[in-house]
């Protein structure tokens, strides 16, 4: 089937997003959905290109139009309150191979809103694409009745995704060996004081000489045993 309907579409957050990643170069994203695909789950829906990710260029969207028979079994998705599937597959200047993603909306909820819906590429500082989502967005063009063919509105953006401090646990581990074993050879000294060093055994046999006394008290004005 024929791709058409080339829309160029500005990235979101242009100067944030260029300024925190290290990895520059294309980004390929095939969509597929598993609509009208005959004997296959999955077949083409249509193809979003990126040139630089870093410059933050703008993306190329094509997409199929949907037909008649596209249209029919969202329909029939949508009455039993089924969801739409999308299959993406993302390649790359260091990932040739592919990484696939799966996303859904509500079948009833797209075809209210005029096939219209938001594509996000969730990307690391390194240039990796952890997730690919859909969304559907909220559109005052319904699908015009009777028509032979529909668009696909579609947005797509780059979310840049910040990536956590992560402990340096090697260190620390490395740190307490070299500790126990100083302190297996004697060389290193306990400096601390004695209620520091005992006070495990000395909390315990506190709590137990309080419990007693409560517990047996003396009697008043009792005097000692003979």
């Amino acid at each position: 089937m024929r791709l058409h309907m080339i829309a160029v579409l500005t990235l979101l957050g242009v100067v944030n997003y260029a300024a925190g990643i290290d990895y520059d170069g294309w980004l390929n994203i095939k969509i597929e959905h598993s609509l009208n695909c005959g004997h296959e789950r999955y077949c083409s829906r249509g193809n979003i290109s990126l040139k630089s990710i870093r410059a933050g260029s703008t993306s190329v969207i094509e997409q199929i139009p949907f037909t008649k028979q596209h249209i029919e079994e969202l329909k029939s998705i949508a009455e039993v309150n089924g969801f739409y599937t999308m299959r993406t597959v993302v390649t790359s200047a260091d990932n040739s191979k592919g990484t696939e993603f799966f996303s859904s909306v509500k079948a009833d909820a797209f075809l209210e809103n005029g096939l219209s819906d938001v594509i996000n590429a969730w990307v690391l500082p390194n240039g990796a694409v952890i997730a690919v989502s859909f969304q559907v967005t909220n559109s005052s063009q319904p699908l015009l009745k009777g028509a032979s063919s529909h668009k696909i509105n579609s947005n797509f953006f780059l979310r840049y995704v910040e990536q956590a401090p992560v402990p340096d646990t090697a260190s620390y581990i490395q740190k307490l060996e070299r500790e126990r074993e100083a302190r297996e050879k004697g060389d290193v000294k306990d400096n601390r004081s004695f209620l520091a060093k005992y006070w495990m055994y000395i909390v315990p046999i506190a709590i137990f000489v309080m419990i007693s006394g409560a517990t047996n008290p003396e009697p008043a004005g009792a005097q000692g045993g003979r």
